[in-house]
């Protein structure tokens, strides 16, 4: 019969009397079956963190990375743009950027969409291994990774952030390996016989040395390193609270190194290429609101990330309710606040993930078997034949199903036409068409990557790092106008104008996203003047290009564009081509043929 531990499984097993060998046999089976149904879940969470999904900021991340090691320095100021010329650029993601350069560079877009999936599945390993320690299981564990993965897909495109989230997953482990077992010893309880833990002892404190490590990689990967600072201090903050508390004067020593540990991680932040002008643009970026950028709006349920986090956050609050283990109240102070920011906004939402990968496994674990039956007074028999090998069946094609989306997804990273002006760059290659030129800012990465350094853009995804305020109001200005009131602009910026960005810094060229009604609507206005400064070149279903006319509308103009050699279609296609998708550069063939040609995408195959 099996005894109180054992029946803590779930066993999928028939309640009829059996012999003891098949008793043994029937364990054996679960074992398997309990296995198989672990790979399945940790198959999927590679799935779900294998999003072949493009971020927009992708090419300036390589291209500014591949620049670095080809000129062998950082670059201090703006570069690719015509509106800050000489602006300072705090670039506080170099790390990352020079990571993936090298990783494209050896192992093209592949290798990118592998390294990125390892981190997270690294990610996962290290909080099992965690939950492992305090003894929770691996197949609740497993389940429970699943949702976290889910909740964490949205958040792992190839970006900085990746390298964020690894960082503050080895600070978590840190963190949890320096104190493992502290309330035991502060209150002289014995630790959990479920544990492998051993006693708590001062000298684990040692384990806070690699703090200041961590947070000087973190502050030269990704500027999401005052979220690890925020949480390192709440937390030792916590902990120095207890010493006193349980401790008095004893815990003096301890208090001390704590607190030092915390004066190292603020230092460490300082040891990075712009010294203090690194927090003195974070005070001056985090003090101006960002509503134009969707990732500061707080979730909404129609948003894909919104049920996953309402489901993680109803099992996080329902796990420490229900527990029957110690709650800490330093994490759950510091699970508040995090998931609070996480419901405020969507960039959060990863780090309330992380730390609900640490935290709540134990509790989560305790919560279950405080709801399971009792089933070890009822008799079990092997399941038959057709069951064990219809369930295994359907579980080794789960896992090749899954294992087959994983490889698709890992194999290409898809740049889509419909999404990306892919077909509209092939165009302006295929002309040679370069110059200033105003882009959205989701595409101007991408345009920096396809069309320097002959074009320069306006505005690009680096927003603040190197752009003065001025640039950003005029461009979004034109972009979103008002933006139903989601705007932040200089108190001192005046009214809207639209048109502004159409003078700054005296641009050739504007591209627009036809998405986007303000652009389009004032660029038709424009057109409609008397005289009009710019005229339409190109258009697709996706983007229209427009040529200042003095230089594109000119016949007198050596980049005139004839109208007969303008391409104006609706047209939008759906095909995708591997990233980058940069343009083919024409053949001397096709160079010869061109001012007649009106087919230039056929080439990027």
């Amino acid at each position: 019969m099996p005894t109180e531990s054992q029946s803590d499984d779930f066993s999928p097993v028939k309640r009829t009397e059996i012999s003891e060998s098949e008793l043994a046999c029937a364990k054996r089976e679960y074992r398997l079956l309990r296995r198989l149904v672990i790979l399945a879940l940790w198959v999927g969470c590679a799935v779900a963190l294998s999003l072949n999904f493009t971020d927009p900021d992708l090419w300036g991340h390589v291209t500014y990375g591949q620049e670095v090691i080809r000129d062998g320095h950082l670059h201090r100021t703006a570069t690719h743009t015509f509106t800050a010329e000489g602006y300072p650029w705090v670039n506080h993601e170099n790390i990352a950027e020079l990571t993936y350069a090298t990783i494209y560079t050896w192992f093209d877009d592949e290798g990118l969409q592998i390294f990125k999936c390892l981190v997270g599945l690294a990610i996962l390993g290290a909080m099992a291994w965690a939950a492992h320690r305090q003894g929770v299981r691996p197949l609740t564990m497993a389940a429970f990774l699943l949702l976290l993965a889910n909740n964490l897909t949205a958040f792992f495109p190839v970006r900085p952030q990746v390298l964020s989230f690894a960082w503050c997953t080895t600070l978590l482990l840190t963190l949890e390996l320096a104190f493992t077992g502290w309330r035991a010893w502060l209150v002289d309880e014995p630790a959990s016989d479920e544990s492998s833990i051993t006693p708590w002892t001062p000298r684990r404190l040692g384990w806070l040395a690699l703090l200041p490590v961590i947070m000087v990689l973190w502050t030269n990967s990704h500027g999401a390193f005052v979220a690890g600072i925020c949480i390192t201090g709440a937390y030792l903050a916590g902990r120095i609270v207890e010493a006193i508390y349980y401790q008095r004067t004893k815990s003096l020593g301890i208090v001390a190194a704590m607190v030092v540990a915390g004066l190292l991680v603020l230092a460490a932040t300082f040891v990075n290429p712009y010294g203090t002008g690194l927090h003195e643009w974070l005070l001056l970026s985090l003090g101006s609101p960002r509503p134009e950028i969707t990732e500061w709006a707080a979730p909404k349920p129609s948003d894909p990330v919104f049920w996953p986090l309402m489901t993680l956050i109803a099992v996080a609050i329902a796990s420490i309710a229900f527990t029957r283990q110690r709650r800490d109240w330093v994490q759950i102070a510091i699970l508040l606040l995090v998931g609070w920011q996480a419901c405020s906004h969507l960039r959060h939402i990863a780090f309330f993930t992380l730390l609900c990968g640490f935290w709540v496994p134990v509790h989560l674990q305790s919560m279950l078997l405080r709801a399971k039956p009792d089933t070890s007074k009822l008799p079990v028999t092997r399941l038959g034949t057709w069951s064990r090998w219809g369930i295994a069946t359907a579980l080794l094609v789960a896992i090749g199903l899954q294992a087959n989306t994983l490889g698709n997804r890992l194999e290409r990273l898809p740049v889509y036409r419909h999404k990306y002006p892919v077909d509209a760059f092939q165009w302006m290659t295929f002309k040679d068409l370069h110059g200033r030129l105003v882009v959205p800012f989701n595409w101007a990465q991408y345009a920096i990557a396809a069309l320097s350094p002959e074009t320069t853009v306006s505005f690009d995804g680096r927003f603040r790092t190197c752009y003065p305020q001025e640039v950003v109001d005029k461009n979004f200005d034109f972009l979103l106008g008002d933006n139903k009131g989601y705007r932040y602009r200089r108190p001192e910026a005046g009214p809207i104008d639209p048109t502004a960005v159409l003078e700054l810094g005296n641009p050739d060229l504007v591209l627009i996203d036809r998405q986007y009604n303000q652009p389009i609507e004032v660029m038709r206005l424009e057109s409609e003047k008397p005289n009009p400064a710019w005229t339409l070149i190109y258009q697709d279903g996706l983007a229209q290009l427009w040529g200042r006319s003095s230089i594109y509308n000119d016949p007198q103009s050596d980049q005139y564009v004839a109208p007969e050699e303008r391409l104006i279609t609706d047209t939008l296609h759906v095909t995708a081509f591997d990233w980058p998708a940069l343009p083919v550069q024409p053949t001397a063939k096709v160079l010869a043929d061109r001012e007649s040609s009106q087919t230039p995408n056929e080439n990027l195959q």
